[in-house]
C-alpha cells in the first residue's frame, strides 16, 4: 500500500534525480513545480519500489497524481488503482503529455480526458531567447537598444544568499505597485517569499539586473535534464527593455551544454502574460492533459 507524506524542503535531494528522468518539460516536475508550491496544492509524495509517486489537490479539492517517475507505467497504476479503490476515489491524472495520454489510453479505452489552456507550459529555444536574431525578434530588440541607451550604467549580479535581502527588499515594493491582486498572484507572492527564506535548500541560480546601485528585475531558475526552468522572473515594467533584458540574460548565460531548452511556465489564463509570452515565439506550448480512469 502506498504511504503518501507532505512534501518538505528536506525531501529535495530525494526528488531531484526522478525529475531528471522526467521527458516531457513540464515545471511540474522540477523543484519550483512541486515543492515551491507544495503548500498551495498541498503536495504529497510516495516512493515504492523505485517509482516516484507524487499528489496534489485539484481545484474541486480531489486528489489527482501525478504520472509516476522510475517505472513501468503499467506496474504502477496498479498501485495507484488499488490505491484508490481502497480509498473510494476515482484515479485521476494531471499534467500528463500527450505520449502519457496515449500510453494511458491504450490500457484504458473508456479513460475522460481534458486538457486546459491555461495550464500549458511555454517552451522555447535558448538559441532563440539568447539571439532575439531576425525580423520575429525585431520588437524585442528595439526594447532592448532602447534599454542600452536610456541606461548606460546598467549590469548584472549573480545573487548569492547574501544578496537576498536587497533582492526581498525589491520584490516588497514590486508586489506593492503590482496591481495583480488574483488568488493565483497572491500566492506566487508567499511561493517566493519562502524560497528567499530557504535559498539554500531550493537550490535556485539567477541573477538581478541593476541600473546603478538599483535592482529593476531579477530572475531564478533550476536546471532540469535539458531544460532550463525559469520559476521566478520580475521586472519593473516602467523600465523599457528590462523584461527583454532578462529574458535574453537567461538564456545566453544558462542554455549552454545540455541546456537547450527553456520553460518560462504557464500563463495562468491572464490574457497580458499570454501576450507577452506569445510574444516571444514558443517553440511549443507543453499542453497538460487531465485524465480520469473510468
Amino acid at each position: 500500500m502506498l504511504e503518501f507524506k507532505k512534501i518538505e524542503l528536506s525531501d529535495v535531494p530525494l526528488l531531484r534525480p526522478y525529475f531528471e528522468k522526467c521527458t516531457n518539460r513540464f515545471c511540474d516536475f522540477s523543484v519550483g513545480g512541486s515543492v515551491m508550491w507544495r503548500n498551495v496544492y498541498e503536495t504529497e509524495f510516495a516512493v515504492s519500489d523505485g517509482a516516484l509517486y507524487m499528489r496534489f489537490r485539484l481545484s474541486d479539492g480531489k486528489w489527482a497524481f501525478s504520472y509516476p517517475l522510475g517505472a513501468a507505467f503499467g506496474d504502477t497504476v496498479k498501485k495507484l488503482l488499488e490505491y484508490c479503490e481502497k480509498a473510494d476515489e476515482k484515479l485521476i491524472f494531471a499534467a500528463v503529455s500527450e505520449e502519457e495520454k496515449k500510453e494511458m489510453e491504450s490500457l484504458f479505452p473508456y479513460a475522460c480526458t481534458f486538457a486546459d489552456r491555461d495550464h500549458a507550459d511555454y517552451i522555447y529555444l535558448g538559441e532563440d531567447l539568447a539571439g532575439f536574431k531576425g525580423k520575429k525578434y525585431a520588437t524585442q530588440r528595439n526594447h532592448i537598444n532602447r534599454f542600452l541607451s536610456e541606461n548606460p550604467d546598467w549590469h548584472f549580479e549573480m545573487i548569492r544568499k547574501e544578496d537576498i535581502p536587497a533582492v526581498n527588499a525589491y520584490f516588497a515594493k514590486y508586489a506593492a505597485f503590482s496591481a495583480k491582486d488574483s488568488f493565483s498572484a497572491l500566492e506566487e507572492r508567499k511561493c517566493v517569499l519562502d524560497v528567499f527564506e530557504n535559498f539554500d535548500a531550493y537550490g535556485f541560480f539567477g541573477e538581478a539586473l541593476y541600473v546603478g546601485t538599483d535592482i529593476v528585475g531579477f530572475f531564478l531558475c533550476e536546471a532540469v535534464a535539458d531544460t532550463l526552468m525559469v520559476h521566478i522572473e520580475k521586472c519593473d515594467r516602467s523600465v523599457t527593455g528590462a523584461y527583454q533584458m532578462l529574458v535574453k540574460r537567461e538564456a545566453e548565460k544558462y542554455c549552454t551544454g545540455k541546456l537547450i531548452y527553456v520553460n518560462r511556465e504557464d500563463d495562468a489564463g491572464d490574457e497580458g502574460l499570454r501576450r507577452s509570452k506569445l510574444a516571444y515565439r514558443p517553440l511549443y506550448l507543453a499542453e497538460k492533459y487531465t485524465v480520469t480512469i473510468e
